[in-house]
Parts: C-alpha cells; sequence; structure tokens
C-alpha cells in the first residue's frame, strides 16, 4: 500500500480505545443527521408544503453539500489540523440544525420558510463532512497498521449505536413536533465538544502549500450540479431541470480532471482513480451507500403511507435494521484484523444487500411490518460489511501528500452514493405513483403538484380532491407499494453490477501496487 501521513502518536499495537470511541461518535452525528431528517421530512414537507421535486431536493441536499465540500474539507484538516477543525465543525453544523428546525416557526406558509429549511440543511451538510471526514481520517493516528480493521469496526459500531438511540429519540419527539427531532443532534455535538482536546491527540499539520481554488470550485459545481439535477428527474428526464445541471456538471468534473492531471498543486491525485484497488474501493463506497439510503428513505414513507405505523415507533421500527448493521461491522472487523482481504468481505455483503432487496418482490400494501424484517436484517449486515472494507482501503490507499482529501474523498464518494440513493429512490417513487395515479384517475391527477394530496390521502385517508377520492385509499396503496416493489429491484440490481464490477477491480494484478509507486511520489 502507501505511506501514509504522520503517526507519531499511533500505538504500536492495538488502537486507543477511548479515543477510537470519540471519534466515532463524533462521526456518528454525521450518520444520524440524514436519518433523523429522512424520519421528519413526510411531517415537514406537510407543515412547509413541499412539492414533490422539493421533498426530492430535502432529502438529499445536506448530502448533496457534504460530498461537494468534502475534498477542500480534507485539505483543510491537513492544513490546519483535524483537532480543531472537529472541534469547531461540531459547533457549525449545531447552528444549521437549528435552522432547519426553526424553518417557518413563525409562519409555516411565509416563502421564506422552505428557503431557511434548506439552507440549514446546507449548512448541516458542510459541516458534518468536515466532521466525519476529519474523525474517519485521525484513526490512522490512534491505531497500529494491524489493528485498523478492529478499530474501524468500533469506530463502525459506535457510527450504529448513536443512530439508533437518536432515531428512537427522533421517532417519539416527531409525535410531538417534527421540530424537535433536529434538537437531538446538537445538544449530542455540544457534550462531544468538551471532549475533543482532552482525549484526541494533536497531530501534526502538513506543510503549507498553494491551494488550487479553481480546482476545488471545479469539483464542488460539478458533484452538487450532478446530485440537484437528480433530484429535478421528478419532471421527467427530458425537463430541463434535469439534464441542465446535468450537463453543467459533467463538463465541470471534466475541467476539473484536467485541472488536477496539469496543475502542480492538486487538490487531489487525479491518477489514483485510475488504480484498481482505489477505483474498486470508490465504486464499493458509491454503491453500498446508494443502497442503504434508498432503504432508509423508503421504508419509513411506506411505513407510514400504507403500513400506518405511528411517526413516534418509527425509529423504534429501523431498529432491527440499525443492530444488523453493527453485527455487519464486527464480523468484516475481525475478517480484516485476521487477515481476510477486503474484496472478499465487500463482495459477500454485496451479495446480502441484493439477497435483502429481493426479499420484497411479494410485498402488499396489507403486508404487516413483521414481513420487512428479513430484508432488513440482510441488507443491512451487508452493507455495514462494506462499510467497514472500505474505512479500510480509503485509509491505506491514502498517499501520505494528499492524506487529507484522499481520506476525505471516501466521505464524497459515500455522500454521493447516499444522496444517490436518497433523491433516486425519492424521484422513482415518486415518478412510478404519479404514473399510477395518473392512470387510475384517467389523467385527473397528474403532474408532481398533487403529490402533497396524494401523500395526505394516503397518510390520512382523507381528501378534498374528488378526482383523487375517486380511487379508494387501498387502490392507491397499492398503487405507491407497487412503486415501492419496482424501485427496490431497481436498486437490487444496479447493486448486484456495481459489486461484480468492484470485485474485478479488487482482484487485477495492478490493484497490489503501491499507490505512492504507482503516482511517482517515491522519489
Amino acid at each position: 500500500m502507501s505511506t501514509t501521513a504522520p503517526a507519531g502518536t499511533a500505538p504500536d499495537k492495538g488502537f486507543r480505545r477511548a479515543a477510537v470511541i470519540l471519534l466515532g461518535l463524533l462521526g456518528a452525528i454525521q450518520v444520524a443527521d440524514p436519518l433523523i431528517s429522512s424520519l421528519a421530512l413526510v411531517k415537514a414537507s406537510d407543515e412547509l408544503n413541499f412539492s414533490a421535486s422539493t421533498q426530492s431536493l430535502a432529502a438529499g441536499i445536506s448530502t448533496l453539500a457534504l460530498a461537494a465540500t468534502a475534498i477542500p474539507g480534507g485539505m483543510l484538516a491537513d492544513r490546519y489540523g483535524r483537532r480543531l477543525l472537529l472541534a469547531l465543525s461540531v459547533l457549525v453544523a449545531t447552528a444549521g440544525q437549528l435552522m432547519t428546525a426553526t424553518a417557518g416557526l413563525i409562519d409555516p406558509k411565509a416563502g421564506t420558510a422552505v428557503l431557511f429549511y434548506l439552507l440549514g440543511r446546507i449548512i448541516t451538510g458542510v459541516a458534518l463532512g468536515v466532521t466525519f471526514g476529519a474523525s474517519y481520517g485521525m484513526l490512522r493516528n490512534v491505531s497500529s497498521q494491524k489493528s485498523l480493521g478492529p478499530a474501524m469496526a468500533t469506530y463502525n459500531i459506535v457510527n450504529g449505536i448513536i443512530p439508533v438511540i437518536a432515531m428512537v429519540l427522533g421517532g417519539v419527539l416527531i409525535g410531538i413536533n417534527w421540530r424537535l427531532a433536529y434538537l437531538i443532534l446538537p445538544v449530542i455535538s455540544v457534550i462531544a465538544f468538551f471532549f475533543v482536546k482532552p482525549i484526541l491527540p494533536k497531530i501534526d499539520k502538513l506543510p503549507a502549500s498553494k491551494v488550487d481554488y479553481l480546482g476545488m470550485l471545479f469539483v464542488a459545481i460539478g458533484i452538487a450540479g450532478l446530485l440537484y439535477g437528480i433530484s429535478g428527474a421528478t419532471n421527467g428526464f427530458d425537463h430541463p431541470a434535469f439534464y441542465v445541471p446535468v450537463i453543467i456538471a459533467i463538463i465541470s468534473l471534466v475541467f476539473f480532471g484536467i485541472r488536477e492531471n496539469r496543475t502542480k498543486a492538486p487538490v487531489f491525485p487525479i491518477k489514483l482513480l485510475s488504480h484498481p484497488a482505489f477505483l474498486g474501493a470508490v465504486v464499493m463506497g458509491i454503491f453500498w451507500n446508494m443502497a442503504s439510503a434508498s432503504m432508509s428513505q423508503m421504508l419509513p414513507n411506506i411505513w407510514q403511507y400504507v403500513t400506518h405505523i405511528p411517526a413516534a415507533l418509527l425509529g423504534a421500527a429501523s431498529l432491527p435494521m440499525s443492530a444488523a448493521g453493527i453485527i455487519g461491522s464486527v464480523i468484516a472487523g475481525a475478517a480484516l484484523g485476521k487477515g481476510s482481504m477486503p474484496r472478499t468481505t465487500s463482495v459477500i455483503g454485496y451479495a446480502l444487500m441484493v439477497i435483502g432487496f429481493f426479499t420484497y418482490v411479494t410485498l402488499t400494501p396489507t403486508a404487516s411490518y413483521m414481513l420487512f424484517l428479513p430484508g432488513m436484517i440482510i441488507a443491512a449486515t451487508g452493507w455495514m460489511m462494506n462499510a467497514t472494507s472500505q474505512g479500510n482501503l480509503f485509509i491505506t490507499l491514502a498517499p501520505a501528500k494528499f492524506y487529507g482529501p484522499v481520506t476525505s474523498s471516501k466521505l464524497a464518494v459515500g455522500q454521493f452514493g447516499y444522496a444517490l440513493g436518497l433523491t433516486g429512490s425519492t424521484v422513482m417513487v415518486s415518478m412510478f405513483t404519479l404514473a399510477g395515479v395518473s392512470k387510475a384517475t384517467k389523467g385527473a391527477v397528474a403532474g408532481d403538484s398533487n403529490w402533497d394530496s396524494i401523500t395526505s390521502y394516503l397518510a390520512t385517508g382523507k381528501t378534498t380532491d374528488t378526482a383523487l377520492a375517486a380511487v379508494s385509499t387501498s387502490d392507491l396503496a397499492g398503487i405507491y407499494t407497487s412503486a415501492f416493489i419496482t424501485t427496490i429491484v431497481i436498486v437490487a440490481v444496479v447493486t448486484a453490477v456495481a459489486g461484480a464490477v468492484m470485485y474485478l477491480l479488487l482482484k487485477n494484478k495492478k490493484a497490489s501496487i503501491p499507490v505512492d509507486e504507482y503516482l511517482g511520489l517515491t522519489n
């Protein structure tokens, strides 16, 4: 592999448990944030009158902002120190979450309410991108090389436990008022802030160098534009809201690649993307995150709209998925600690995800909660096996000269996949549902503007729209369930193809070439 950044504080054997647990707690704030937001989104959307496209954007905008700024955040961590960035970023994230919680508090119908909600999510995403990247990158400084797998598993376990607690509490608070759910993480953030300096080591900063601001701008526009375009797909793939941002994004990413390949001070070593092992880790990260996000977004929605699980119980309903994820982390961490290859643990994880998703193909509108359990447990075990494997790969493959940007790019990759899953699944379910409703009403109820009334009718069984009322709630639930199944099958097929590509890349003979040697950094 490569020589990583200076790690003078790293132990020769084992890992510093207290430090890893605190780093896991800090990283868990970012993990829990989109989950809580997904649970609260239905009620927030109803109170603030989101359209289908706005709901799709709200579902993924924080991860969009996070993915766009993660690589620059890693560079800042190298330059100013990870411990300092960790302390500051959780406070900024707190400010963003409080903005979201108070959006439209005085007047939910005000034109600024939606804007304030989205702005709060953007600030939260940017800040938590720095938090997660810095906490993850510091694992190398508190763990020996041989214990990195078990340390990563411990980190991921804490990443799993905190969101479980937050989701259960969030479900209860959402039952009272959705705004209260956004206050959970600010409390955790402020408490964690006071433990950063006493527990975490001060890491040597990398020497200051020229900053490629243009490169950072290109990658931010590219990722943000791509995800924004996906969120506008509810209007149709031939609509400017979809193809204009996507075209701009592709052009920007091409310019980013050209710029990074030519400049003497690149933000990111672009040649690294052609290294089979790193490219395999990227593919792994994008698609396990996509699969995880799709499930995390779709299940709470169908439970509220079709199964009619009370909002206060949504967090508890997701507990088996979180528990299974912890088991997946333990399995992968133990295997990696005993010398198992990341490609082995990851391909098993991908197979489990695909199997889990296909358990839903026979789902009916009258299915009980118990029928959701097998898919949740199997798939969650699989994606957390990948989370641990991918985390191990990104740290061991990161060259010292670009340690911060490369390790933080894991977050950009993962959150791109996560946002793709959130927005993509939301878009597909709404598209298939809208198409089904339009067919059932013979075109009387069609288009994005009817999404709020459709979901309200599903949730409450009441509507003032006479054309929509002509469709029974049982038939409407059938349309929504069919949309859910179609979407989950598409996600399963994409995941299977991605898993095969990932395995072939990691098995490639060139995957064993040390990264520093591959990039010409050994001189």
